[in-house]
């Protein structure tokens, strides 16, 4: 055997593997054919060679059957240039009615400069000698070819697809270049360090204490503090997380004096991407602008003193008339807090009667302003949901709203309510102000101790207490009796305190404990389960896992009690491209079965169906194909019919998480508890208010204790909306004072 490098022009594609790998046969510049066996590592995706490319192979060459071989050891897709541009626009499948003559009319006509043609799309050009529909047609079959030709290049250096597909759609025909210019641009595209690291040292020869490497270390720090919920870092953070990512404490130091970069700023103590600067600064100054009035009218209309206050206090009136109660103090309050206000905030705990104050409002608010257009959203489409069920009026999700007001522009003078704001991160909050014009009243409505949001920043832990923001606090529980004993513990966790639980005696009232090994904790929840009058077929008995996994997790109690109680009941069936017609199952691939209790994971508003809605599947459908419908569910009271695709986003819910049960009321809840880095003050706050009757803990003590009395995830996130809200609002007043 001898090692030899040629290019090839190939001829025809002998097998492609079914996980990637190519035999091909082509011909040299001199006509030799030879045969390339490529391995899946040279070539992972086998669709990509064809007939008339052209590609640079090398490895050890050895004579089969008076055949020449080539067990390759390095394959490249070339670029077709000179006079090869000819043999692959006459072979190539994507440019029909362009054979050899015509493109060897365009060589003629161009020489060299064709290339440069085809990637200006010049067509007025091309069509010099080939139509304009053929010209159009060869411009984007080349550059489907680059795209081709850089994809498997980043396949060969074991890049997921997905993430290929994501660096050639953000650098086109640039994206080899930016990344042998600077490898450490694959991380903006969830590439791990670690594999990037490797790469850009091994492959790219980048050093240890390369600039490239050490700013791009910053920035994978900052943007890993994202997915902590900061927005920024202090310094010590910033090396002490340094250090562990370089494994070195000089290059930590070196890498923050190395100039910065225009992806970060350093501000004060603090490092944070530009990104979130820029997100949370003009967060602050919009709200700033809120609170003094946008517009003249706004200002003059809803500023204290201006509101027809005896309107207002006729519609109050009116309201408890016909609700057949008072209003508190507070919640009278309330409401004219917001009625009176740009920006408001109504505060409160679970079942302080938020949503009574929200029917109370919106009463007062068309009684000021005629004809007012009320929208009211929520990160959730459960939350969402209920909001509607309660208060009788439209609502819809934060998503939603956006796809709305981008197709029908919001009108001025609008008033936009959101729910359960302590789950909204920074960003989301950032696009919601970017899509309400000057003018919009804002009422934001959520309690700072329930569950904070899941990506970067806090919004309504910032606003509670900034003393320009207008706000109210509900404080007196109204939706669990004092003799249920929710509300004094309930009480006690959200204010960091240990409660005080009360033994167990079965179906009953109250907040109990009851101690419980990991792993004896999936078997006590499903006895306990039952033991509370749980039977899998409605919701009155509810799981609140506080994670996915692991024992006490909404995985595994889940399967375990559609074991219990659906294990021989009529399965459901849906349509599988590849097997035809089989039994369906959930992503976790647990069957679904009638009577199964489901969440529904998506919003569907074709359906009418939101992310968190709970149902139960009432029927098996027969099935012959995709378009067929397969099982009905009744979800809340309306019965719904899903098909194979809409099947994808069924989840068993005999446990949920306590993410999902946010805007939701069980009689009777059961919350395990074990350690993770997810158990938090927050989070079990939040699971103990979803019951009406009674709650279970149960699972380590210990472990409960210890997240009750720390400070909320919350409180130990970095952010910097509070100091620019602070600086924005004296800037603000400064301006006021100079006018």
């Amino acid at each position: 055997m001898t090692d030899l490098s040629v290019e090839l022009t190939i001829t025809s594609i002998l097998s492609r593997g079914a996980r990637g790998g190519v035999i091909m046969a082509g011909v040299d510049t001199k006509g030799r054919r030879y045969v390339a066996r490529c391995s899946w590592t040279l070539i992972p995706d086998a669709s990509f060679p064809g007939k008339g490319q052209r590609w640079a192979l090398r490895g050890s060459v050895s004579t089969y059957q008076q055949e020449q071989q080539i067990d390759a050891t390095h394959a490249e897709l070339l670029r077709p240039s000179g006079n090869n541009m000819i043999t692959w626009i006459a072979g190539c499948p994507d440019i029909p009615g362009v054979g050899q003559v015509k493109a060897q009319k365009l060589y003629d006509c161009f020489g060299p400069d064709l290339v440069s043609l085809i990637e200006q799309k010049d067509i007025d050009a091309l069509s010099a000698v080939v139509s304009p529909e053929a010209a159009d047609l060869l411009c984007h079959a080349f550059k489907k070819y680059q795209v081709a030709q850089t994809l498997l290049w980043l396949d060969q250096m074991d890049m997921q697809r997905r993430i290929g597909q994501k660096i050639v759609d953000c650098y086109a025909d640039k994206a080899r270049e930016k990344i042998e210019a600077n490898p450490y641009a694959l991380i903006s595209f969830e590439v791990r360090w670690k594999t990037v690291d490797a790469l850009a040292q091994h492959r790219f020869s980048v050093t240890e204490d390369d600039p490239r490497r050490l700013e791009a270390a910053v920035e994978e720090t900052l943007y890993r503090g994202l997915k902590d919920g900061h927005t920024c870092l202090p310094e010590k953070d910033v090396k002490r997380r340094l250090k562990t990512l370089l494994g070195d404490t000089d290059l930590a130091e070196q890498a923050l004096v190395t100039g910065g970069s225009s992806q970060y700023r350093k501000v004060g103590d603090l490092y944070q991407p530009t990104g979130t600067y820029l997100i949370e600064l003009e967060i602050a100054q919009r709200l700033t602008c809120m609170t003094a009035g946008e517009v003249a009218q706004q200002a003059s209309i809803f500023a204290t003193g201006e509101v027809d206050h005896g309107a207002m206090e006729a519609a109050i009136h009116y309201y408890e008339r016909t609700q057949g109660f008072a209003l508190s103090s507070e919640q009278r309050q309330a409401v004219l807090c917001s009625v009176s206000a740009c920006l408001s905030l109504i505060l409160g705990g679970a079942g302080t009667g938020k949503t009574t104050v929200l029917k109370a409002l919106y009463e007062a608010l068309e009684a000021v302003q005629p004809g007012v257009a009320i929208y009211q959203l929520a990160l959730a489409g459960r939350a969402a949901q209920r909001m509607q069920e309660a208060t009788g009026r439209e609502s819809c999700t934060i998503a939603a709203f956006f796809a709305r007001v981008s197709e029908v522009p919001l009108g001025s003078d609008a008033v936009v309510i959101v729910d359960e704001v302590s789950m909204v991160d920074a960003i989301i909050f950032y696009r919601l102000l970017r899509h309400i014009p000057p003018g919009t009243r804002l009422i934001l409505v959520g309690d700072p101790s329930q569950l904070p949001p899941i990506g970067p920043g806090l919004v309504l832990h910032a606003l509670a207490g900034h003393p320009a923001v207008a706000q109210t606090e509900l404080k007196v529980v109204k939706r669990q009796s004092d003799a249920s004993g929710i509300l004094p513990v309930a009480a006690a966790v959200r204010g960091h305190t240990l409660p005080e639980y009360a033994a167990y005696q079965g179906r009953g009232s109250g907040v109990s404990f009851i101690d419980c090994p990991e792993n004896a904790l999936d078997e006590a929840v499903a006895g306990l389960y039952a033991e509370l009058g749980g039977s899998g077929a409605d919701y009155h008995v509810q799981i609140l896992s506080t994670t996915r996994s692991n024992p006490g997790g909404v995985k595994h109690l889940n399967q375990r009690l559609h074991e219990r109680y659906r294990r021989d009941d009529t399965p459901v069936y849906c349509a599988d491209s590849q097997f035809g017609v089989v039994p369906a199952r959930t992503l976790e691939y647990v069957p679904l079965k009638v009577g199964d209790l489901i969440i529904f994971t998506k919003n569907d508003y074709t359906l009418g169906l939101r992310n968190g809605s709970l149902g139960r599947i009432i029927e098996a459908l027969p099935v012959e194909g995709a378009e067929s419908d397969c099982c009905k569910v009744d979800f809340e009271g309306i019965e719904y019919t899903l098909k194979t695709t809409q099947l994808e986003s069924l989840s068993h819910a005999y446990a949920i998480t306590v993410h999902k049960s946010q805007g939701s009321q069980f009689q009777r809840v059961i919350v395990p508890i074990r350690r993770s880095r997810l158990l938090d003050q927050a989070l079990i706050y939040t699971a103990i208010t979803r019951a009406v009757d009674q709650v279970v803990l149960i699972g380590n003590r210990e472990a409960a204790a210890a997240s009750i009395l720390a400070p909320a995830s919350a409180a130990r996130r970095y952010v910097s909306l509070p100091g620019l809200l602070k600086e924005s609002h004296h800037m603000e007043q400064r301006h006021i004072l100079d006018i």
